[in-house]
């Protein structure tokens, strides 16, 4: 099971290396964009990639939230976003990604929670630990409760979150990823099922997962919602 989810993470990764966040307007996949001001009710100012730019939204878009979307330049120049939807509330922060490789992500082949507490525990307890990594290996923590794997982590610069439950002999499982947006899937009786939000993530992927020769049974689906999403908490860590 892990190994088969070790080779789409690492092909989603693959894939953003090929998308450069100093491309403003990429109609090919998804593009992360952050809301940097409300100026009127339709029109905001955003970060896109690296650039900054004032443009209109029907939908109501939230100050300081990130959000996926397609991103189109029309004729006359006229810039339209469409499908948006907000990513995780930590996608806000670089620095709460963990700075690990796949390597090191995977390097256990089996599914423990035990001893998945037994590291976080022991990072906790760590006197030198950086605030910041703190409040993340203690949002795992408590993900941990709800039985769930919450690993928040750098791969060669981009965010990639991966969310893991399992249950009944199924391994469910959540990816988040800049440049394609939310996936969700499940792995059974030998078998993955991957679902994707957005249609042009579904085409690379099925390209990518063909060129690997990786079977999986790919889908489309309107909503995806991460396993786990610190945001929910009671609790406020922040401090």
């Amino acid at each position: 099971m892990i190994s088969s989810l070790q080779k789409l993470v690492g092909i989603g990764s693959d894939i953003g290396k090929t998308s450069s966040s100093s491309v403003p307007f990429n109609s090919t996949l998804p593009i992360s964009i952050a809301v940097l001001k409300k100026i009127d009710p339709m029109r905001y100012r955003l970060k896109v990639g690296r650039k900054e730019l004032t443009t209109k939204s029907h939908k109501t878009l939230k100050e300081g939230q990130s959000y996926w979307g397609n991103f189109f330049e029309g004729k006359g120049g006229v810039l339209t976003l469409s499908h948006l939807y907000k990513q995780p509330t930590l996608f806000e922060n670089a620095e709460a990604f963990l700075p690990i490789g796949l390597d090191k992500l995977f390097e256990e082949k089996t599914l423990s929670y035990t001893q998945f507490k037994t590291f976080l525990l022991e990072q906790l307890c760590d006197e030198t630990l950086p605030k910041n990594l703190f409040q993340t290996y203690t949002y795992m923590l408590l993900a941990l409760n709800k039985h769930v794997l919450h690993v928040p982590f750098l791969h060669e610069g981009k965010k990639i979150l991966l969310q893991m439950h399992y249950e009944n002999s199924v391994l469910h499982f959540y990816i988040a990823f800049e440049h394609l947006g939310p996936l969700q899937g499940r792995i059974e009786t030998g078998k993955l099922f991957l679902f994707c939000l957005y249609e042009t993530s579904f085409i690379t992927l099925k390209k990518a997962l063909h060129q690997a020769n990786l079977s999986i049974e790919l889908g489309l689906e309107q909503e995806i919602e991460p396993l786990f999403d610190s945001n929910d908490l009671v609790l406020d860590l922040k401090g």
